[in-house]
């Protein structure tokens, strides 16, 4: 149908969207990762988190944002990917709770929500490795 067609384009543009969107956070800051880190700790140096747990997280931050945005976005292991971005999510938004910075919390909100409506719909992912970027079957 092509009703369902329409739903697997959007399934996989907002995935490639969401891949995109963290592989690029993650590439801006590798060149200077030290600065970003050493900035996340200092960011940090009121609230309850040691310095050198903020540091060490910062650097998994950077991991897992280009894991995930290259899983999303060549489509393997979609609902592995979506599921660490839902949990890194999370603990981002913690931590800006903890900065008492609400806009930026109500922003990680925005990217959950994308996140938890595409694990809801994965019988719609298609064109990705996961399904072989396979065209979708018409009589889903």
């Amino acid at each position: 149908m092509k009703n369902d067609v329409d739903k697997n384009m959007g399934f996989a543009l907002l995935r490639v969207m969401l891949g995109v969107n963290m592989l690029g956070r993650s590439l801006v800051r590798l060149p200077d990762i030290d600065a970003f880190a050493s900035g996340m700790a200092n960011n940090f140096a009121e609230t309850i988190l040691p310095a050198s747990f903020v540091y060490v997280y910062a650097l998994v931050i950077l991991l897992t944002e280009a894991v995930v945005g290259v899983l999303l976005i060549i489509g393997w292991k979609t609902r592995w990917a979506l599921t660490g971005m839902g949990v890194l999510l999370i603990t981002l938004a913690f931590g800006q709770i903890l900065l008492q910075n609400y806009g930026t919390v109500a922003n990680i909100l925005i990217y959950s929500i994308a996140v938890s409506f595409l694990l809801m719909q994965t019988k719609y992912d298609y064109f990705g490795i996961d399904t072989g970027f396979a065209k979708p079957d018409k009589k889903q």
